[in-house]
């Protein structure tokens, strides 16, 4: 997989609003992925290193047996042990091939020095929160 242009980034909610120049330091700070049927992205109660932008096909989010989500294209995975600096809430699993962008600790948190990411993730962050939570 490419590095992907920058209008295919500007595709995707969390990136939609960024000038073409932050556009572009972003896309510096991704990296591409392809992820198979079954792998496991995070595991519940582990300690998080990375966060994911899901660019095609779907994960399925679980806490213990219990199903909570199925996210797709333009999903953020992830962020919420990075935002806690805690370990993983839920098991993120592929479900089916997946195409990715990954970024380590440091990379997600020099995104989050963009104000229009920055409140992008703590909406999703804020949501998802609340539905952990609930569920």
């Amino acid at each position: 997989m490419t590095r992907q242009s920058r209008s295919e980034l500007r595709q995707l909610p969390v990136f939609s609003s960024l000038s073409r120049r932050a556009l572009a330091r972003v896309d510096s700070l991704l990296t591409p992925i392809s992820i198979s049927d079954g792998d496991v992205l995070c595991h519940e109660g582990k300690l998080g290193r990375e966060a994911f932008i899901i660019l095609s096909g779907e994960v399925e989010v679980s806490r213990g047996s219990e199903h909570l989500a199925t996210l797709g294209a333009g999903s953020v995975v992830g962020e919420m042990a990075l935002l806690g600096h805690s370990p993983r809430t839920a098991t993120v699993t592929a479900a089916g091939d997946v195409e990715a962008l990954v970024m380590s600790a440091q990379e997600f948190a020099s995104l989050l020095t963009e104000p229009v990411v920055a409140n992008s993730v703590m909406r999703i962050a804020k949501q998802r929160s609340g539905e952990l939570t609930a569920a």
